[in-house]
């Protein structure tokens, strides 16, 4: 039998080792994706791997842990925002908040291109809730008469990527806060009336599955 003096010693020792896996691998995805090794988020959070499989049994089902928690905080902000009394206000903040979490996470970039894999039963339910709030964000903002009339909530979306790769060009060095100045322009480009119209299709939702 185990010493009981020992068990809440090692109980917070387990607690400890999660939260460090976590904390690691959000870190380790942040900078280098999706490919980062199950060693390395180890090593990162100072535990052997062994005890990465002992307490996640995968190292998908921990990024699929820290992926979660990533758009749980996308969700929050969603919420947030459509408290807002001004409705361009709230939208503006969420399409800067997005844009700012893909670029501070390339694994969380890479999750949310990835429309080809199907995702989690858990992933696939949140992506549902952030499309439905970015509609409603839109949706906010038409009647207003603040977003111009032929911008969807997709294009919303889809917008938010834009920033992702805006760091050099051609000698050029756009600086850590670079990719702001695109999302303004992009900003100031959605707002009504407009005086282009859009060319191309509208962009749509993939099917499920």
């Amino acid at each position: 039998m185990a010493d009981l003096d020992t068990v809440p010693a090692a109980r917070a020792d387990a607690r400890r080792n999660r939260r460090q896996l976590i904390l690691a691998t959000r870190d380790a995805i942040a900078a280098r994706g999706l490919e980062v090794s199950a060693l390395d988020i180890a090593k990162a959070a100072g535990v052997g791997v062994g005890t990465l499989y002992r307490r996640f049994g995968t190292k998908e089902a921990l990024f699929d842990y820290v992926v979660l928690g990533l758009y749980d905080e996308l969700l929050d902000t969603a919420r947030v925002c459509l408290e807002r009394a001004d409705p361009w206000d709230g939208l503006s903040e969420f399409i800067v908040d997005l844009a700012g979490a893909h670029r501070d996470s390339r694994g969380l970039a890479e999750v949310t291109a990835a429309c080809e894999r199907p995702p989690t039963p858990e992933l696939a339910q949140r992506t549902l809730a952030l499309q439905e709030a970015v509609a409603r964000l839109t949706e906010r903002a038409h009647a207003a008469g603040v977003l111009r009339e032929d911008v969807t909530w997709q294009d919303i979306l889809l917008f938010s990527r834009a920033p992702l790769d805006t760091d050099h060009c051609l000698g050029v060095d756009a600086g850590p806060d670079g990719w702001r100045r695109v999302v303004t322009v992009l900003l100031d480009g959605m707002r009504a009336p407009g005086h282009t119209v859009l060319a191309g299709p509208e962009p749509h939702r993939r099917p499920a599955g």
